[in-house]
C-alpha cells in the first residue's frame, strides 16, 4: 500500500519512466491542480498525453478553467463530465508506454491537491490492473460529455453583482461573510499605493518585472475558512472569463498573487484600466475605469470568482 509521496509516486515517476499517456477516473478532481500537473510532466515529456473523466455530477465552478487548459494544450488534455447513473466515485489511474506497457493504481486519490498532498488529506493507493483499469474508463466514456462540448446548467452560472461605485479607501465590506467581499484597492489616505499591491513590481532597484502585482486582502478579509492557506494553489475565474492560479501569501496572509509569474496578475489589470505594459497604476486609471475595488467571491476551497466590473 502506497501512502506517502502520492503525488511523485503516482502521477510524476511514471512519466520519468518513459509512459506517455495517462487514463484517469476521478470522483472529484480541480482544474488548478491538472495545471499544475500537466506542467511538471510536460517538463518531463512534452508529448505526455491526459485522459480525465470526473465522475461526480457536481456544479462546475472552475468549468471555464477545464476550458482554458483545453485551449492550451488541445492535443494533450482530453477531459470529460459523466451523466450517467448512479454516479462514479472511483479513483483510478492508468498509465500505458507506447500504447503497450502499462502500470496502474487505485486507491482514495481524487485528482485533487486533498488528493495528493498528505497536509491535505490521508489517502492511500495500490498497483491495479492497467487493463481492468482502462477496460473500465472505456465503458464510462459513452456517458461522458466532453468538457468542451458541455454547456453550463442556469445555478452553475456565477452571478455577478450589481455594483454601483466604489468603497470608501481602505475599507472592505462582506457582501455574505465568509463567502463574498469587497475590497478597497485604494489606501486609508486615498491614494493607490506606488510600490505595493497592483505597482508591486515598480522597484528597479529590485530588478522586478514591473508588472509584478498582488491583490491586498484586508482586515478579516485575510482569515482562514474564507482564503485557503497560504502558498495553497487555486483557481481565480474572473468576471471577463479570465481564468488564473493563485496563492495566498506575504505574513498575515495579507496577498493574493499569480503562481510562478506574478505579473500575471499585473498585466491582467494593465489590461482591463487600459494601461501599457510595464507602467504604473494611478487613481486616476481606476477613476477613469470607474471603480476602485474588486470582489472576491468564493466558489469552493480551489476556486474564487474575481469581479472588477464597472458600470
Amino acid at each position: 500500500m502506497i501512502t506517502e509521496n502520492l503525488y511523485d509516486q503516482i502521477l510524476i515517476n511514471p512519466a520519468s519512466k518513459g509512459y506517455d499517456e495517462l487514463h484517469i477516473v476521478s470522483g472529484y478532481s480541480s482544474a488548478t491542480f491538472l495545471r499544475q500537473h500537466l506542467g511538471d510532466v510536460l517538463a518531463i515529456n512534452p508529448n505526455i498525453e491526459i485522459n480525465l473523466i470526473i465522475g461526480m455530477n457536481q456544479k462546475r465552478r472552475d468549468h471555464s478553467a477545464y476550458l482554458n487548459l483545453k485551449d492550451n494544450y488541445p492535443n494533450l488534455f482530453n477531459g470529460y463530465y459523466f451523466f450517467g447513473r448512479p454516479e462514479v466515485h472511483s479513483k483510478v489511474y492508468c498509465w500505458t508506454k507506447n500504447k503497450t506497457d502499462a502500470i496502474g493504481f487505485s486507491g482514495s486519490s481524487n485528482y485533487s491537491q486533498y488528493g495528493f498532498f498528505n497536509n491535505k488529506q490521508q489517502n492511500q493507493m495500490v498497483e491495479d490492473s492497467p487493463a481492468d483499469i482502462k477496460n473500465y474508463y472505456n465503458s464510462l466514456i459513452n456517458n461522458c460529455t466532453p468538457i468542451s462540448e458541455y454547456s453550463l446548467k442556469p445555478d452553475e452560472i456565477i452571478e455577478h453583482q450589481s455594483i454601483v461605485g466604489s468603497l470608501a479607501p481602505g475599507c472592505i465590506e462582506w457582501i455574505e461573510p465568509d463567502e463574498s467581499v469587497r475590497i478597497s484597492l485604494l489606501s486609508k489616505n486615498g491614494e493607490l499605493p506606488s510600490k505595493s499591491g497592483l505597482n508591486w513590481g515598480q522597484r528597479p532597484e529590485h530588478n522586478r518585472d514591473p508588472n509584478q502585482a498582488y491583490l491586498s486582502i484586508r482586515t478579516d478579509a485575510t482569515k482562514e475558512g474564507f482564503l485557503p492557506e497560504k502558498k495553497f494553489t487555486f483557481t481565480l475565474v474572473t468576471d471577463d472569463n479570465v481564468t488564473m492560479d493563485c496563492t495566498v501569501q506575504q505574513d498575515g496572509r495579507k496577498a493574493i498573487s499569480t503562481t510562478k509569474d506574478n505579473s500575471v496578475l499585473g498585466l491582467y489589470f494593465r489590461n482591463r484600466l487600459d494601461v501599457s505594459s510595464g507602467a504604473i497604476v494611478t487613481k486616476e486609471h481606476l477613476v477613469n475605469y470607474g471603480r476602485s475595488d474588486f470582489l472576491l467571491k468564493k466558489l469552493d476551497d480551489e476556486t474564487f470568482f474575481l469581479d472588477f466590473s464597472a458600470q
